[in-house]
């Protein structure tokens, strides 16, 4: 189904897909409660880590945080906030948010869509961008999550 066979005169561009960056975030142990509302919230703080990618090769800056809530199906809803200063020195902020689900592995694999908050200069495009992730948490670690960002480009 495309759009001309819904009453569009012209047809879309198909995105193409662009691997741009490899991140391991370093997690710290869950604060895990209860809520009023009835569902499990855990708080993964992220504790630092490394970013590589074509022109984006940084750290993580530890004091960010997943924000996670276990859903009925034992996935979780996740939505992580850290920030990555790269090596020139320029700071951004991530929000990576999606959902992580239970592999056969013992661990967990998801994805995410990702977005940026970057200054002016020649990290603006970032914000500009469209991003989507793959991520993965390895049975028996409990320190590390590996995350993929991949660009959608018209």
């Amino acid at each position: 189904m495309r759009v001309t066979d819904i009453g569009a005169k012209a047809a879309l561009p198909k995105p193409e897909v662009v691997l741009r960056a490899a991140i391991r975030a370093e997690i710290g142990p869950a604060v895990e409660f209860e809520t009023t509302h009835g569902w499990t919230r855990s708080v993964f703080p992220i504790t630092g880590g490394v970013m590589r990618g074509e022109g984006l090769d940084g750290v993580i800056i530890p004091g960010g945080a997943d924000f996670a809530q276990l859903l009925p199906d034992d996935s979780y809803a996740i939505e992580a906030r850290y920030c990555v200063r790269f090596n020139d020195g320029t700071t951004v902020m991530i929000t990576n948010a999606g959902r992580m689900f239970p592999h056969a592995s013992g661990g967990f694999q998801g994805r995410t869509r990702a977005a940026f908050e970057a200054p002016a200069g020649p990290y603006a495009w970032l914000s500009e961008a469209v991003f989507f992730g793959t991520a993965f948490s390895e049975r028996g670690d409990e320190h590390n999550v590996f995350i993929e960002l991949w660009e959608a480009v018209l």
